[in-house]
């Protein structure tokens, strides 16, 4: 079990006394070494410490995908304040406005510029805004405000159950225990690079930034997101490793006609269901080994395969309980399920989020995932649905996540997202999006009652940020549909 006693930026500070032109954040084609990020970071907490932010402090942050926006973060670390992360889509007050718990955000931050940000304070509207130019910061002394790793550094939203979304409060303890516990399991080897195709907001994106200083890796953000300019930058850089999900390994795999890029060697995959077919397929167009992970906001790391697992190993399911976890799946009466059985997957370690903002949970505490699933004979977890994606028709309990998956191994579908939509006849009834080569009756495997009512036609499906699909948009789209 890793439970790290050091924060990010001495983590960090390690490296560039190891390599101090390590590249390790890029973009634009250009890269930053280690010695460089070092000093602007601790540049960077120095002035916001001198102009009034103190440790703890909430500080709203919309981050970019991009090399400025990862300083400001690794800055806003060395001045020890709570950086609460929003999606950059969205406006800040609407983000704000739907958290189950009003947030006492101090300051926000905003990009207003290739290198520039404006800090406004929130709580004394008549403080001036300031200007803050990260390549025109004077040197600092390069001392860190004190925070302990376990202290809150992060703020993240996750979905909630009423339709607000919830505060995940996190420590760089909880991103960098799962990256040592990940480490053995993921292939790294000396000189990596990886594409930094996750938002920064999200856990993914922002566990990807920590370990850049904690596994020594680099990380470089592409200024495009299209399969075709990825695969490019994949290229021109000689990245060795990513991580995305299905739909992004999907359409790279489609993209390159089967030559994929000579660098590419490892990634994680998560995020959604992905059939053998199309794992083999990823890593036979790719050239690179994929490997499983199951994770989340309030959790991080959850289980993971090993990258020396088979494929069939592999894609079989999303790896074993990470060694740091106390992963248990339980029936619905709290009792533990026999293998094989499926119950809730509940987990506790030191990747467990501190809490929701206000409501704090003991060490100890397991969390209840909200995803069922059972651990085979060999110890690995497999995913079955959410326990809150179950369609009720005619009283039948039916998994959104088996038919999607029964429509994924059809040979002409592409993509599939299936959401509930209420019927006055049979309360609910399942509803699906597709992305398919060839618009022609489908014939999945599924029982009568687990036929959708609808099958709509897109090019693509609506995605969230992270790169998952968006079912409130979709359900949005296929209720209208239905409708006309």
């Amino acid at each position: 079990m890793h439970v790290s006693q050091q924060g990010i930026l001495a983590f960090l500070e390690g490296l560039v006394a190891s390599d101090p032109a390590l590249p390790l954040l890029g973009g634009g084609g250009s890269w930053l070494d280690a010695g460089t990020v070092a000093a602007i970071a601790a540049h960077i907490g120095s002035r916001l410490r001198q102009i009034g932010l103190r440790p703890g402090d909430l500080t709203a942050f919309r981050p970019g995908r991009d090399v400025p926006s990862a300083l400001m973060l690794l800055g806003l670390c060395s001045a020890g304040a709570t950086a609460v992360l929003a999606d950059p889509r969205q406006p800040l007050e609407e983000t704000l406005s739907c958290a189950e718990t009003p947030l006492p955000v101090k300051a926000k931050i905003e990009h207003c510029g290739q290198s520039s940000f404006v800090l406004t304070w929130l709580d004394s509207p008549e403080r001036p805004s300031v200007l803050i130019d990260l390549y025109a910061l004077p040197p600092s002394a390069g001392q860190h405000a004190p925070r302990a790793s376990t202290a809150p550094a992060f703020i993240i939203f996750t979905s909630g159950t009423t339709g607000k979304c919830k505060a995940a409060v996190l420590s760089e303890s909880n991103l960098i225990s799962n990256l040592l516990d990940s480490q053995p399991l993921g292939d790294y080897r000396a000189g990596d690079r990886a594409l930094g195709c996750l938002p920064l907001h999200h856990v993914f994106g922002l566990v990807l930034l920590a370990g850049a200083a904690v596994l020594g890796y680099g990380v470089y953000y592409p200024e495009k997101m299209d399969a075709d300019a990825l695969l490019a930058a994949i290229e021109r850089q000689k990245l060795t490793r990513m991580n995305g999900v299905p739909a992004l390994y999907l359409a790279l795999a489609d993209a390159c006609g089967g030559i994929g890029p000579r660098s590419l060697r490892a990634g994680f995959i998560g995020g959604g269901p992905v059939t053998a077919e199309q794992f083999a397929r990823i890593e036979e167009s790719l050239g690179m080994t994929l490997i499983p992970v199951y994770g989340m906001s309030e959790c991080v790391g959850i289980s993971c395969a090993s990258w020396q697992d088979s494929r069939a190993a592999r894609a079989e399911g999303v790896g074993r309980f990470y060694s740091m976890n106390t992963g248990k799946i339980l029936r619905p009466d709290g009792t533990e399920a026999a293998v094989g059985e499926e119950g809730e997957i509940w987990v506790t370690g030191p990747a467990r989020m501190i809490g929701y903002y206000g409501k704090p949970l003991t060490r100890e505490a397991l969390f209840p995932t909200g995803d069922m699933g059972y651990l085979d004979e060999g110890g690995v977890l497999r995913l079955t649905g959410r326990r809150k994606e179950i369609v009720i028709r005619n009283g039948n309990n039916i998994s959104l996540r088996r038919i999607e998956e029964a429509l994924l191994r059809l040979p002409d579908v592409r993509d599939a997202a299936v959401v509930a939509l209420p019927d006055e006849r049979q309360g609910e009834v399942p509803a699906a999006m597709i992305v398919a080569d060839q618009r022609r009756p489908l014939a999945p495997d599924l029982r009568k009652h687990e036929i959708p009512v609808l099958y709509h036609y897109v090019e693509k499906l609506p995605l969230t940020a992270s790169g998952k699909p968006d079912r409130q948009r979709i359900r949005e789209v296929l209720a209208q549909c239905r409708v006309s």
